[in-house]
């Protein structure tokens, strides 16, 4: 016959805390405790309600809410005029350890996953930097979106078209690829329809669809050398070959790429503005990438993440435009007015829609409806382009006052790397100092520099600092100069060797 007593003496119970509220909570989380570490056997009858809640002080309904949710979960059962029961929580391990089923020891050392290392390096690669001078895409004061954007969203979203509603299409709202599709027509020379468009939470993920529906088991890739660090890391997801193809001034050497891995299936490239060095791919890369693409049947994935900011002259054309039927076109909202945003798009080739929209579908369904309605309205009443237009002469005021106080503050050796267009520079250093190092010193003098070495794949890699300037003042900029000044006077002072300007560079003063 089942036993009976008392549990009123039971460690796990003498526990509660009155004091804290939730003591409903409170009890449950005492009795599974008293269940698990076998304070309470598996069979044993409890008290009845009234008795339990005499003994302890507790409202009869908190006993009751309490063992209704440990049934729920499995841990009492309730017989028909004989009480309550504990179950033997407890069986399901002892069936799994039975003499005949192999098993390590419960006490065994946690084995972790073969794919945390790397998905935690990735976590810390791809950790956002702090609001600190020189970090890249910090849009704020004069550059964010202005009250237009605010009073424009309180609108729209106050309609009924924006309510909180239902799944939308995974490709997105047609109102915003509809906008889109407009905009990089006339802006990108972009050749596309609506349906082409597929709403991405960024560049990041429009990325990882691109992989997720163009490549297979085994393919070989191309990725540019030195290059955006989250294409590394979304490739290292996948079972494939990734060949590191060397970047010039004028972009991605199609040719080493051929040579090396003339079957790739997929190239992944920045032709507006590398990433991270800046130059454009020239018009007869552009040619031969196209060509070796139509000729290995290849796809491309243009990643253009930042084209709008260009201080001379025009944006550069989409390498889309000159053959949609072979590139995937990355755009995103983040840069021109904020990451937390989550909003980009891809734009792909007719046969491949419903692949990404399918891809889209299983990662997250679809981006926010709210912000997508709002998005598509600044768009279409020209707020976008406008918005544009103020911050790119923001941008080009902040640019130049940093490239003044390296020229003026920073030793010769430290050279830029000509560049019009963007939120950042690259200040090279001479074979010899450790950029990694360097951005840790940087760091502690508050500043926050991305070193470009660990960007290459070829060895010795070039040694640099990628500097952001587009959500900080001219006052902050210049200040920051004369920090890092400090920074790279210790650094030097630590080098045995004599620091001289490396020849290979071009000087800003071409730019």
């Amino acid at each position: 016959m089942a036993r009976r007593r008392s549990i009123v003496t039971i460690p796990s119970l003498k526990s509660l805390d009155r004091s804290a509220g939730h003591i409903g909570q409170q009890f449950a989380q005492a009795l599974r405790d008293a269940i698990a570490n076998g304070e309470l056997k598996a069979g044993e009858r409890l008290p009845s309600t009234r008795a339990l809640s005499t003994s302890l002080g507790l409202a009869r309904g908190t006993i009751v809410e309490a063992f209704d949710q440990l049934h729920a979960e499995g841990y009492l059962e309730a017989r028909a005029r004989s009480g309550t029961f504990v179950t033997n929580v407890h069986a399901g391990a002892a069936e799994i350890a039975r003499p005949e089923i192999s098993m390590q020891p419960d006490s065994v050392e946690l084995s972790l996953p073969a794919n945390v290392a790397r998905l935690s390096a990735v976590a810390r690669m791809l950790r956002p930097q702090g609001a600190l001078p020189f970090a890249i895409a910090h849009p704020a004061g004069a550059v964010a979106p202005d009250d237009k954007w605010r009073r424009l969203g309180n609108r729209v979203r106050a309609t009924r078209a924006a309510a909180p509603t239902g799944y939308i299409d995974p490709g997105g709202l047609p109102e915003l690829r509809g906008a889109i599709a407009d905009y990089v027509r006339k802006a990108r020379a972009v050749k596309c329809e609506p349906e082409q468009v597929i709403i991405t939470a960024g560049t990041q993920q429009g990325l990882f669809l691109a992989a997720t529906v163009l490549l297979t088991a085994g393919d070989a890739v191309w990725a540019e050398d030195p290059a955006y660090p989250g294409i590394d890391a979304v490739l290292g997801n996948f079972d494939v070959k990734t060949w590191r193809i060397p970047v010039d001034a004028e972009g991605i050497d199609v040719k080493k790429g051929v040579s090396r891995c003339p079957e790739a299936r997929v190239a992944f490239v920045t032709p507006s503005h590398q990433y991270p060095l800046g130059m454009p791919m020239s018009m007869r890369r552009r040619t031969a990438i196209l060509s070796w693409a139509r000729r290995s049947n290849a796809w491309i994935v243009e990643d253009d993440y930042d084209s709008e900011l260009r201080y001379a002259g025009h944006p550069f054309p989409s390498l889309q435009g000159l053959d949609p039927s072979r590139v995937v076109y990355l755009g995103t909202m983040s840069k021109m007015l904020f990451s937390s945003m989550r909003l980009g798009y891809a734009i792909v080739p007719e046969p491949l829609i419903d692949a990404f929209a399918g891809a889209r579908a299983m990662v997250d369904r679809h981006s926010p409806t709210a912000e997508q309605h709002v998005l598509a309205q600044y768009m279409r009443e020209g707020l976008f382009e406008a918005h544009i237009r103020r911050i790119r002469g923001a941008y080009a005021e902040r640019r130049a006052a940093l490239i003044a106080a390296i020229k003026q503050e920073l030793p010769s050796w430290a050279t830029l790397q000509p560049c019009d267009q963007g939120m950042h520079l690259v200040l090279w250093l001479p074979l010899g100092m450790d950029d990694v190092k360097l951005a840790d010193q940087a760091e502690r003098a508050g500043l926050v520099v991305r070193p470009i070495s660990p960007m290459y794949a070829a060895t010795p890699a070039r040694v640099g600092l990628m500097l952001g300037f587009g959500g900080f003042s001219t006052e902050q900029l210049r200040a920051a100069v004369l920090r890092l000044r400090d920074v790279l006077d210790a650094s030097v002072g630590a080098i045995r060797t004599p620091i001289s300007k490396p020849s290979h560079l071009e000087d800003i003063s071409q730019d």
